[in-house]
């Protein structure tokens, strides 16, 4: 669903927001998937790693635009995986990741305005030449597609949305005019190594932005690395996604303490006092992102994580997929709008509460935003909420 295209050429107003193709991305909101590529039926394995039910190019089509890759290589080719049991999607190949990607932004019409971001991380015992192999791989496939910018080039997440599709003229800029022209298209942007919870890649350190001589590397274009993980020579991008580690939605509390915390006060927590959060297990900065501020903190996409760790008990057990259809998916939309929230209304406005760019679920599509009349009528939820953001406060389900 190219629901980032009707936005673009919307006349919905938007105000105090600049219209949508002049916004940047830390003022838009994108629906994303946890282990993305973790949908393949792997039987036993399946209780602890699927994460989704449906195939990346599927995802894409039902309007997923921020996606989770965890890449391992096995007999030379690349896989997804979640766990030292559990193979997920294969990166490479006819039918691998990289080609279904492709594959949607080709079934795109030219006028389409649409953006995928690719979070690559969590690289399985990676090599050296792991590294060199699989950028050369994301090159291949979708070069047509990456953002023509290297981030020396441009600050991704400050940029308009209009400027990271569009082809540099001369002088590096482009003019408005070539909004609806052949200069513009839709694209991929690819964070690579965007992960907070893990240490910093070798690869990714030592050579940014000069690969070997031969090589593509993190100096082409449609690269991106994130600090203050690493220091890119110019225009640092941040990303503010803190696990909640929990295995339920809500405290469990008794004599008005909270014995186990959920994962609704913790992620709400999180984004209303982002600092002294660690970014990586290497040493940090504790107060990098600052307290919160409406808007969020500048040159930031935060991420709003609504999965839950899977848990066993006497009377429950919970796989990622069972969790988020029964438990999580079913309440999020009171998440945002829903009595005790603390927002600034009684439902989420993104002008005045604290800033949300990624909304990040497992087995997305398992619930559906069902109101008649609605634009986004039949929709999977986390993208009609994330859409519906981008244009006003969430409201009650029956209003929009």
């Amino acid at each position: 669903m190219p629901w980032m295209t009707q936005l673009f050429y919307s006349d919905v107003p938007t105000a105090p927001l600049p219209a949508f193709p002049q916004r940047p991305l830390s003022q838009i909101t994108l629906p994303g998937t946890h282990d993305s590529g973790c949908y393949r039926n792997q039987l036993v394995s399946n209780v602890l790693s699927a994460t989704q039910t449906q195939d990346i190019f599927h995802q894409l089509a039902g309007g997923i635009r921020y996606f989770d890759l965890r890449p391992a290589r096995h007999n030379n080719d690349f896989w997804t995986y979640h766990g030292l049991a559990y193979w997920g999607g294969k990166l490479t190949g006819a039918d691998g990741i990289l080609n279904q990607v492709r594959e949607y932004l080709d079934s795109l019409a030219s006028s389409d305005r649409e953006l995928i971001i690719l979070n690559f991380s969590h690289f399985y015992k990676f090599t050296l030449d792991d590294h060199i192999d699989l950028v050369d791989a994301i090159n291949a496939s979708l070069s047509r597609y990456l953002v023509p910018y290297t981030q020396s080039d441009i600050h991704a997440f400050a940029a308009p949305y209009w400027q990271l599709l569009a082809e540099p003229a001369p002088g590096g800029t482009v003019p408005p005019a070539v909004m609806a022209g052949a200069a513009m298209r839709s694209r991929v942007l690819i964070l690579y190594d965007g992960a907070l919870d893990t240490p910093q890649e070798p690869y990714v350190a030592g050579l940014p932005f000069t690969p070997p001589a031969g090589h593509h590397g993190l100096g082409m274009p449609g690269f991106f690395v994130l600090t203050p993980k690493y220091a890119p020579p110019a225009n640092p991008i941040q990303l503010f996604d803190q696990y909640s580690n929990r295995g339920r939605v809500d405290d469990q509390q008794a004599l008005g303490q909270v014995l186990l915390g959920g994962i609704r006060s913790d992620q709400l927590n999180k984004l209303r006092a982002r600092q002294n959060y660690a970014y990586t297990t290497q040493p940090f900065n504790p107060g990098f992102w600052g307290a919160n501020a409406v808007g969020g903190v500048p040159g930031t996409l935060h991420l709003l994580s609504w999965t839950l760790t899977p848990q066993f008990s006497v009377s429950t057990t919970w796989e990622p997929l069972t969790a988020a259809r029964e438990v999580t998916n079913p309440q999020l939309l009171d998440l945002f709008c829903g009595p005790g929230r603390g927002w600034a209304g009684v439902c989420y406005n993104a002008l005045l509460d604290p800033q949300i760019n990624i909304i990040y679920v497992d087995d997305y599509a398992s619930i559906r935003h069902r109101t008649g009349g609605s634009p986004w009528y039949d929709v999977a939820l986390p993208v009609a909420i994330a859409a519906r953001m981008n244009v006003g406060p969430v409201g009650d389900g029956s209003t929009w």
